[in-house]
């Protein structure tokens, strides 16, 4: 293990200034996971991780699982709680973080028969969650657009509790010709969509094989989109409501079809 002492020390480098995405980690493929639980469930993932950065009795309470990822000696720091804060920029509620590497993008080729795609969706907070919501109701691959925050930012990591490391992710730059990849290999194209034309989400017997959109915040999938789908479903709600938070659609959505018996088995 390596004692940092020093705020300017190189060695940590992945860890400065972590308040934005630094240009670093994009450059490198790396993401930083914050807090115990999240660290934990990295170092027990398939995923590489390249340091640990923590305060001294994380190490005195996790070694045998740190040396069983292999994680070399020179790249496990520790140092005091309030150096770390600095060096961060921000106040830390355990004084335990990584870094892991970012795994390639899946093939569209290795996807299950249930995809998840998102579509102009930057809240990091919601794209965390629905990452959350795909591993609890067994789905394993997610597409996001171009226009989507990744899900391997920090704040979107943090609230996936590390859920992210078990999926298939996919960061399409071309989401029509992925769509249309997977249409011609027998996915339905469903958008999840409040609209005069949606069919009612509990009255919707899903096939075996769909690519499930979520849009925008705001404004919802875009119009492009809703024409390419086969079919506009949505959840029945009060008329004076405009619409549920697309994190909470998408929970809705996962658990309706999981209802439906079309989730055999639940993600590892």
């Amino acid at each position: 293990m390596v004692e940092i002492k020093d705020l300017n020390d190189p060695r940590v480098e992945f860890y400065r200034s972590l308040r934005y995405t630094p240009p670093l980690h994009i450059q490198s493929r790396v993401f930083i996971a914050e807090g115990e639980k999240v660290v934990l469930r990295l170092l027990s993932s398939p995923l590489k991780v390249h340091s640990v950065f923590a305060t001294l009795d994380f190490y005195e309470k996790h070694n045998s699982l740190i040396q069983a990822k292999d994680v070399p000696d020179d790249k496990q720091f520790f140092a005091s709680k309030s150096l770390m804060e600095t060096i961060v920029g921000f106040h830390l509620h355990s004084g335990i973080m990584a870094i892991g590497f970012q795994p390639e993008d899946a093939s569209l080729e290795d996807f299950s028969e249930k995809v998840v795609v998102l579509n102009q969706i930057n809240n990091s907070e919601n794209v965390g969650l629905m990452m959350r919501n795909c591993r609890a109701f067994g789905f394993d691959s997610v597409i996001v657009d171009k226009y989507s925050t990744s899900p391997y930012l920090r704040r979107a990591v943090r609230v996936s509790m590390g859920n992210v490391f078990y999926l298939k992710v996919r960061h399409s730059e071309d989401l029509n010709q992925d769509l249309t990849h997977l249409r011609n290999k027998g996915y339905q194209i469903i958008a999840c969509e409040v609209t005069d034309f949606s069919i009612d989400l509990f009255k919707f017997e899903f096939s075996e094989k769909f690519a499930l959109i979520f849009g925008n915040e705001g404004k919802g999938i875009s119009d492009e989109l809703i024409k390419f789908s086969d079919v506009v479903v949505q959840i029945p709600i009060l008329r004076d409501v405009d619409s549920l938070n697309v994190a909470v659609t998408c929970g809705i959505f996962l658990c309706e079809i999981k209802r439906q018996g079309l989730i055999k088995n639940v993600v590892n």
